[in-house]
């Protein structure tokens, strides 16, 4: 996990973003997706936290679409 932190440190960018309609980090090391990162929010709160690492699943995310205010 120390490893995977300092990488993260070194050379991630970080975009935020839409998945399912929920709000999502997009998480990309040396330009790749590595991780998404997505909350759901019920009645304004953060009812769950999903994390989203394995690479079959990332490989169909196909676009991302930026948060907006």
């Amino acid at each position: 996990m120390a490893g995977l932190l300092a990488r993260i440190a070194t050379t991630a960018t970080l975009r935020p973003a839409r998945v399912n309609g929920d709000p999502a980090l997009i998480v990309r090391l040396d330009g790749e997706v590595d991780t998404v990162l997505a909350l759901r929010v019920d009645d304004g709160r953060v009812t769950g936290l999903y994390a989203v690492r394995n690479p079959e699943k990332l490989s169909r995310l196909e676009r991302e679409t930026a948060l907006s205010r």
